[in-house]
């Protein structure tokens, strides 16, 4: 392939990659409009927006046991197609797309106005790291997705005794993430950031990712969870996270360079 060719392909991937997280963007600006509505006829509405009210409750209790189950349908369709060496970009579009629907629809059903405000943060959330997954290095992926995990840590830890189910459940599941991602990063170090799934090598980080990064957020995350469960949620710990996201986001901006 000579240079006007490679150049021609770089253009085709950087297209597809600007049309992936445009999507995404659309999807974010969307999803967060909907929950606004949600909130001012289902959380904020007035006396005569009672009856609209009533009936999202009563949409809202069909749809949090409809969207999961045909989340799960659309998820054997896309696992089988791609176990059959099928093209799956439409079922794992929709795939996506109905368990982000299922996910706002349970919570909000569950835990109403605090669900709302939780997801109108966690929406944009999600599109940055959309984000980062396509512009940035796959190891800046892992630690924002793991200081995301933290910050909502943060929020919950200091109340998880008034809700243990929820509250005690999130923090165990994040002790579990926070340990397997620490043995997972350790696994790619010793195996040059490659690993084999269906007898293929697949590189999951660049062989010259800094594990060291990945290893100081798995300790930080946990440590700033623990102190905000001694210490309650203080604006000192989510500036902490931030920041560390910050210098993350300066230093892999500059190994793009």
């Amino acid at each position: 392939m000579n240079k006007k060719e490679q150049n021609a392909q770089r253009a085709r991937e950087e297209d597809i990659v600007l049309t992936k997280v445009l999507w995404w963007i659309l999807g974010a600006v969307v999803l967060e409009a909907l929950l606004l509505l949600v909130n001012k006829f289902y959380v904020n509405y007035t006396g005569e927006q009672a009856g609209v009210a009533v009936a999202l409750l009563g949409m809202f209790q069909v749809l949090a046991i409809v969207l999961p189950i045909c989340f799960v349908l659309l998820l054997i369709w896309t696992l089988m197609a791609w176990k059959n060496g099928k093209p799956y970009g439409l079922p794992g579009v929709l795939t996506k797309i109905m368990l982000a629907l299922a996910v706002c629809v349970v919570l909000i059903y569950l835990y109403y106005d605090k669900a709302i405000n939780f997801l109108c943060a966690a929406v944009p959330g999600v599109a940055v790291l959309a984000l980062i997954y396509y512009l940035y290095q796959r190891e800046f992926f892992f630690a924002a997705v793991l200081g995301a995990l933290g910050l909502v840590g943060v929020r919950i830890a200091p109340e998880a005794s008034s809700m243990p189910l929820t509250g005690y459940g999130y923090l165990v599941g994040l002790a579990v993430i926070l340990l397997a991602a620490a043995v997972f990063f350790r696994y790619l170090q010793s195996h040059k950031g490659q690993m084999t799934i269906k007898g293929k090598t697949v590189e999951m980080l660049a062989g010259n990712a800094n594990y060291i990064l990945l290893y100081v957020t798995c300790v930080l995350v946990a440590a700033i969870v623990i102190a905000a469960m001694v210490l309650g949620g203080l604006a000192l710990l989510y500036g902490v996270l931030v920041a560390w996201l910050l210098i993350l986001a300066v230093y892999h901006t500059v190994r793009l360079m």
